[in-house]
């Protein structure tokens, strides 16, 4: 079904799970000591939508061959509450996914396609301990049919005393139970891993629960007036069920088996980010990723996103992005694994492929008062089309509307 690709949309979209610390882009000031006894209360609200239209033939729900059509529809609200020197973000939404491929799991041909709901909420709250430093953590929770997880997060941001550089660190943990259940109306609890149904006659795995450890850390440096670097290395490790129990595998002797993975694994990725003001009404923000893990994928991901300014209001948001990844070796396509092999997938997320993503956006940032206390910041819209070398498609819109509503407030 393409599930990186999902994952990572879901993950892009709205931070899911955990999300970013700055949910509408915005991070409390520091109160100047010279100002007045009158302080704000402010509260950020973001409505966001975003539709994912999903096409291919190489499904690892089927082992490797057959349908990958899906469309997500995802709903969810964005509110930060500022006060002083605390922040509060609140985020939570749902995803409706309809898949073609998930129907296969049970053989089951009487549907077109079959709807899950993965719905998540998460929170964090800043504290400014000085104007250069802040720190924040939080906590969340996501479910669906076959999954719930919580986790928790810790980080801060620091600048140095020019403020001309900007440190950050961050660590999350995700606690995850691949169980089957929870929002199935005849048992709403956690009852069993789900497997393909003439798979059932055994329990393949002995494990059902999945902890990832996350670190980020990051440096941003202002070189000039027009231009701003950053760093960011980034270590993951994972222990548990790492393989998608209801992922087939047909070896090459017409035997027939679940996925197998390794019970760990251990990913490292570095950014570069480079920001340049070309000019007053052009902004070229510029990434190299890159990115390997001891599966034995190694990747590398170039893209551009430029701000072309319009007017006072309007800005287009042209970007592309070209991914090259080398595959796994557990990998193999349809029927051409053995056996006696300890561990197998024909999840083609863990292939070789290129891929490309292009896409167009248009931001209108009036920043009208709609009353005294209430200010409509602006709107965002996209789309991107996005498309892998072995077949993968996919199509994504975005909206998101952003207002502010405040008031002064006497300490």
């Amino acid at each position: 079904m393409g599930a990186a690709v999902v994952t990572n949309y879901l993950m892009k979209k709205t931070t899911f799970l955990i999300g970013s610390i700055a949910l509408l882009g915005y991070t409390a000031p520091a109160q100047d000591t010279a100002q007045s006894e009158t302080k704000i209360d402010k509260s950020e609200v973001e409505l966001v939508y975003n539709h994912y239209i999903q096409d291919g033939n190489r499904s690892a729900v089927t082992g490797g061959i057959g349908t990958e059509a899906l469309t997500v529809y995802g709903p969810a609200v964005n509110i930060k509450r500022s006060r002083n020197k605390n922040a509060l973000s609140f985020n939570v939404g749902t995803d409706i996914i309809t898949s073609a491929s998930i129907d296969n799991i049970d053989i089951i041909k009487s549907s077109a396609s079959y709807t899950d709901i993965h719905a998540y909420t998460y929170g964090i709250l800043e504290h400014a301990l000085r104007k250069d430093l802040t720190i924040y953590g939080g906590m969340g929770f996501s479910v669906e049919s076959d999954y719930f997880s919580y986790s928790g997060r810790i980080g801060f941001t620091k600048e140095d005393t020019k403020r001309q550089r900007t440190y950050h660190a961050d660590l999350q943990v995700f606690n995850d139970d691949l169980r089957w259940g929870r929002i199935n109306e005849s048992y709403f609890k956690a009852e069993t891993l789900i497997y393909p149904a003439e798979l059932r006659y055994k329990e393949w795995y002995d494990v059902y629960k999945r902890y990832s450890y996350n670190l980020k850390l990051g440096v941003t440096q202002i070189i000039n007036k027009r231009n701003v670097f950053g760093i960011y290395p980034e270590l993951t490790y994972q222990q548990g069920l790492l393989s998608t129990p209801f992922h087939r595998i047909y070896f090459s002797d017409g035997s027939l088996a679940v996925e197998q993975l390794p019970e760990s694994r251990l990913k490292a990725a570095l950014a570069l980010k480079w920001n340049s003001f070309s000019g007053g009404r052009v902004v070229l923000k510029n990434t190299v990723n890159g990115y390997t893990d001891d599966f034995g994928i190694h990747a590398l991901a170039l893209e551009n996103e430029t701000a072309i300014k319009l007017n006072r209001e309007v800005t287009l948001l042209p970007n592309a992005r070209i991914y090259f990844q080398k595959g796994s070796p557990y990998f193999k396509p349809y029927k051409e694994h053995i056996s006696s092999e300890r561990f197998y997938t024909s999840d083609y997320d863990l292939a070789t492929f290129t891929s490309y993503n292009l896409g167009l956006g248009f931001r209108y940032n009036p920043f009208k008062y709609l009353g005294k206390t209430f200010l409509f910041n602006g709107m965002t819209l996209r789309y991107n089309y996005y498309q892998r070398s072995n077949g993968l498609s996919a199509h994504i819109l975005s909206a998101a509307f952003q207002t502010t509503m405040f008031r002064k407030m006497k300490s």
